[in-house]
């Protein structure tokens, strides 16, 4: 609802390939204001933190309850789903069953309660800034005097809300070069890999760090797709979210732009880039300020490491699925290198968003070979297989467009594979074992 708010005062208006690419660009977009907003309200006194708290959610209530909202703002939360309408039967099943695989996929809450030691439970290198802290403690304050509230609020707030974002912005992705049942195919087999409950057993908090790179790689392509300047409010406040939960981030935001400018757009005037550098100027502003007021570490020593390829390989043999990347891949550089020619067809695909995929990956691979691999570690990681083994089977689809009945019958097949394979009775029992320790 912000984020809406702040495009109807903006004026922000801008194009979209998927109805989900406006869910997921809205709720980032009130998330940073408000990531803004309670940062101001925690330098104020205890007292006054709680009474602004709730002053705040009841302004927020009244606001948006208004009736003359409507009449202002013709569009409603709900429409932006409007695609998923017209699901067919196989769709609606897989749709469910990824609803209830996320579900039972809850990782098992830790046995601390203090605010310092779930801190460090969550960050244990310390590397998120105390800006992000400072939103989560305001976020949560009524739960401050009660410990147990507190570790359930948090592990809540790492697991459902930052995953079904991570979920919704893998679909809006995917959405740029594959069928919408594909793209739930994909979001499928990304949560039925057991390396999806593994990762955050080994640490929860990396639900917060090793999502920030598709972010990152959709909003490349959202930016270039809304053909309007004021996207760069956007993209600048996505930088400065990145250098918040971690300093590396940086370089990555500095990429992003240097991308942007010199190659994505390529095309556009001179203008339209000084006024889209001018509506990310306080993206970069908060950015540095953040860079500066951070305690957190910050290691950027060359050092080459190919740590992603045996990761890569280890959640391969965990998710048969995943071998499909590597045809992925060889679709991918097949694609980029002969681009139009009749001797090979290897799917119809937007060659722009391709290019823009294939450099954004590029980046991000190379950083993690260079630097650190926590640009491609664990979800990360997972998002990128997943994306990749999707792609041969958009192309089989487009082989065999007219027959329906084989489409069906090859997606039922991949269907009962990503199921086959998913652990589903490792997950419940985690479940069982947190409800038997009463959380």
């Amino acid at each position: 609802m912000l984020g809406k708010e702040i495009d109807h005062r903006l004026k922000i208006y801008f194009r979209v390939n998927s109805s989900i690419d406006r869910v997921v660009y809205r709720i980032f977009m009130g998330m940073f204001f408000m990531t803004i907003y309670f940062n101001l309200l925690y330098l104020l006194p205890s007292k006054w933190i709680y009474n602004c708290f709730w002053a705040t959610w009841v302004i927020l209530g009244l606001f948006y309850s208004w009736p003359t909202r409507g009449k202002i703002i013709q569009e409603s939360v709900t429409s932006n789903f409007h695609e998923y309408r017209y699901l067919d039967r196989f769709e609606k099943t897989i749709l469910f069953l990824v609803v209830t695989l996320f579900v039972v996929s809850v990782p098992e809450f830790p046995n601390l309660d203090s605010y310092n030691s779930l801190r460090l439970y969550f960050d244990p290198n310390e590397r998120v800034a105390g800006a992000f802290w400072n939103f989560i403690t305001v976020n949560y304050y009524p739960f401050m005097k009660y410990p147990k509230l507190l570790k359930i609020a948090w592990c809540v707030h790492f697991y459902f809300l930052t995953m079904i974002v991570f979920l919704a912005t893998f679909y809006a992705t995917a959405r740029y070069f594959v069928s919408r049942r594909l793209a739930i195919l994909g979001g499928f087999a990304l949560i039925s890999s057991w390396s999806f409950t593994k990762v955050m057993a080994f640490s929860y908090g990396t639900t917060l760090i090793s999502t920030y790179s598709i972010l990152w790689v959709w909003t490349m392509l959202w930016c270039t797709k809304s053909s309007t300047y004021r996207s760069g409010l956007f993209v600048g406040l996505v930088g400065a979210w990145g250098v918040i939960i971690d300093k590396a981030n940086l370089v990555l935001f500095a990429i992003q732009l240097g991308l942007l400018f010199f190659y994505f757009f390529k095309d556009k005037t001179l203008w339209y880039k000084k006024q889209f550098f001018r509506y990310c100027s306080f993206g970069i502003f908060v950015s540095f300020l953040s860079f500066i007021l951070s305690t957190s570490g910050f290691d950027y020593s060359i050092d080459l490491n190919m740590n992603f390829l045996s990761e890569a390989v280890r959640f391969i043999d965990r998710k048969a699925f995943f071998v499909m990347s590597i045809f992925g891949i060889f679709v991918l550089l097949i694609r980029a290198v002969l681009k139009k020619t009749n001797r090979v067809d290897f799917g119809t695909f937007e060659q722009e968003k391709l290019n823009q995929f294939i450099v954004s990956v590029f980046s991000i691979v190379c950083l993690s070979t260079l630097f650190d691999s926590r640009f491609v570690s664990d979800f990360g990681m997972l998002w990128i297989l997943a994306l990749l083994s999707i792609i041969p089977i958009e192309v089989i689809f487009q082989k065999i467009r007219g027959l329906r009945s084989r489409r069906n019958m090859i997606y039922m097949i991949y269907i009962l594979i990503c199921l086959l394979d998913s652990h589903f009775e490792g997950r419940l029992k985690i479940i069982y074992r947190m409800i038997q320790n009463d959380y």
